[in-house]
């Protein structure tokens, strides 16, 4: 038995037999080599035909059930020479056009994020180190005296300040030239600065000024030629700390003790800790001795009294914690929370009386202390002294104008006192500087 495909015999070789019918549907047996007429069945794709020659029973394909591979390739071939589809193909080049748009947008996005990131972080002690660094400091808002000033060329910023170039113009970091050669220790910069009526006072980014930046890279030269031109010794950074604190921070012993000559006081705080107590925590004896010899101290006991009137405040043991707190304050008598501690217990008392006081004293040791502020406005409030406790969050706004909770807290005494306009104004302030409870 053998499959055959029609078609495959000529109409004038197939009519010479006499058994051809349909020239369509003509094929030839491979055994005899004698062409047959095979009629079509439309619903099969085979179908048997016996050769009456020889006897072979062959099977034979129908070409109207299923198209033959030679057709298939035939239609192929016309397809690829036929009308192209141009719809697809432009499709298909809009496709192409827009991945390269992406992936340009998306390359720009991320060349656009990495010189950001540089602009914000790019501050090269020797600036001629870096290729890039001169253009990406100009773009950052450094001006020719910026650039001299940090590489502590005397003549080039001599000669810019005869061209009358603003001396205290700020840089993207929001510094002036005299921070930058303070930082770097160009204390011949910095004399030249001053000279020419540069602010030493000049605060830039997170408060700091020419001298705290000195003081924490311990240039004692530097500090000592700021200081001598009306450096603010009292200057804190919005972490607050003193340049004393930053010094000791990173064990300067020689910019320490410079401040100290210098009268710097000694037993600042800052997060509670005197530079002292900082000394102690990273075991510089260096330092530990020299403060102590100008009359550092460390407030350990005062501030275990003073978790001991906490802990007995909060088991309603309110007498024994004032008299904790009152031992506190005898061991450190400038402890603005052990003055809020005992004012809150005053309240818990009943006597807003002595509470304000406790609480205007917390204040006066830290005028940026939060939490005093509001227990004085919580008495105020009882006593409905409205314009009291207004006063008191305008100086507390004062001196942090975008603190969100302050501006919150003045509303609410704004709405008590029947301020409408004053108190949405000040609640659409502390919405936008983030205090989420006013939004």
């Amino acid at each position: 038995m053998a499959t055959i495909h029609p078609g495959t015999v000529s109409l004038a070789s197939a009519s010479s037999t006499g058994f051809l019918q349909d020239p369509a549907q003509t094929v030839t047996c491979p055994f005899c080599k004698t062409p047959l007429s095979c009629p079509s069945v439309s619903d099969s794709s085979l179908q048997q035909l016996p050769c009456p020659f020889c006897t072979e029973n062959l099977i034979v394909l129908n070409p109207e059930a299923r198209p033959t591979d030679e057709a298939m390739v035939d239609s192929r071939a016309v397809d690829a020479t036929g009308t192209p589809d141009m719809s697809r193909r432009l499709a298909g080049i809009a496709v192409a056009v827009l991945a390269c748009l992406l992936n340009y947008a998306l390359l720009l996005g991320m060349t656009y994020w990495m010189f950001v990131q540089i602009k914000s972080t790019h501050d090269p002690y020797n600036i001629d180190e870096l290729i890039l660094s001169p253009y990406i400091l100009r773009s950052n808002g450094w001006t020719p005296l910026h650039l001299a000033a940090a590489r502590g060329d005397v003549p080039a910023a001599t000669a810019l300040l005869a061209e009358v170039n603003p001396i205290d113009q700020r840089n993207g970091n929001g510094r002036t030239a005299l921070y930058e050669a303070s930082k770097r220790g160009h204390t011949e910069v910095v004399g030249v600065l001053l000279q020419q009526g540069a602010n030493p006072n000049a605060k830039g980014k997170q408060a700091f000024t020419p001298l705290l930046a000195a003081a924490e890279q311990g240039h004692a030269d530097t500090i000592a030629m700021l200081l001598s031109h009306g450096a603010d010794l009292g200057a804190a950074c919005s972490s607050g700390d003193s340049a004393l604190h930053r010094t000791v921070r990173q064990g300067h012993v020689a910019a320490a003790q410079t401040l100290l000559e210098h009268g710097i006081p000694v037993n600042q705080k800052t997060h509670g800790q005197t530079a002292l107590e900082i000394a102690l925590l990273d075991q510089d004896d260096t330092l530990i001795q020299l403060l102590r010899a100008h009359g550092g101290k460390e407030f350990s006991q005062a501030r275990a009294k003073r978790d001991k009137g906490m802990a007995l405040q909060k088991s309603g043991q309110i007498d024994q914690a004032l008299f904790a707190y009152a031992e506190a304050l005898n061991l450190d008598p400038d402890d603005s929370v052990a003055y809020y501690d005992r004012g809150s217990a005053l309240m818990q008392k009943q006597a807003a009386e002595e509470a304000l006081i406790a609480f205007q004293a917390a204040i006066g040791l830290d005028s940026t202390f939060l939490d005093a502020y509001g227990g004085a406005t919580q008495v105020f409030a009882q006593r409905q002294q409205w314009d009291q406790a207004l006063a008191l969050w305008d100086r507390y706004l004062a001196h942090q104008p975008q603190n969100g909770r302050a501006h919150f807290e003045r509303s609410i005494v704004r709405r008590s006192k029947g301020d409408t306009k004053g108190f949405m104004r000040d609640l659409q302030q502390a919405c936008t500087f983030g205090h989420r409870p006013a939004c």
